[in-house]
């Protein structure tokens, strides 16, 4: 899997001279699976890379915690723009692999495990300066029973500061 990534990563930075609107961002986060009883809050970073006039490519990075443990969420996405700068409101598919591990397996936590949701991301981007950026997403997503028995839906939702290069 990292190997993979890795060369995701390759094919990405070496096109970012034809891509448009680099952005990276700083975000907090809330993540709330189904089958949790409490929401994990955290922060995270993602890496955002336009190609063509409506599209951009995004990779989000989100950690958070609560009472029962910690949640890491890593999340590739194709998200649409409306407009043509990739500002205002977006759309877009996404996958998002979710690692979760418990603090302490005897007060009634969640098992640790690992595995992949889908889902669609949105939301709402907007300038505050030539180059800082606001930004709110949501990202409803199922993970099917293929993938975890008993399936489960959850929602991912962020508010982040964002930097255009």
């Amino acid at each position: 899997m990292i190997k993979c990534f890795l060369i995701f990563l390759l094919f990405a930075f070496v096109n970012l001279g034809s891509l448009i609107g680099q952005e990276v961002r700083l975000n907090t986060n809330m993540l709330v699976l189904g089958y949790v009883e409490s929401p994990f809050l955290g922060f995270g970073a993602g890496l955002e890379a336009g190609v063509g006039k409506h599209f951009s490519l995004s990779f989000d990075f989100n950690w958070g915690k609560q009472h029962d443990g910690t949640a890491t969420e890593y999340r590739p996405s194709v998200n649409y723009y409306i407009k043509t700068d990739q500002l205002g409101f977006f759309a877009g598919a996404a996958i998002n692999f979710i690692n979760l591990a418990e603090s302490d397996e005897s007060n009634g936590g969640f098992p640790g495990t690992k595995f992949y949701s889908l889902g669609i991301n949105m939301g709402y981007k907007f300038l505050i300066s030539d180059h800082w950026t606001i930004g709110f997403t949501a990202y409803p997503q199922y993970t099917p029973p293929v993938i975890r028995p008993e399936g489960s839906l959850g929602i991912s939702a962020q508010i982040g500061v964002g930097y255009r290069l």
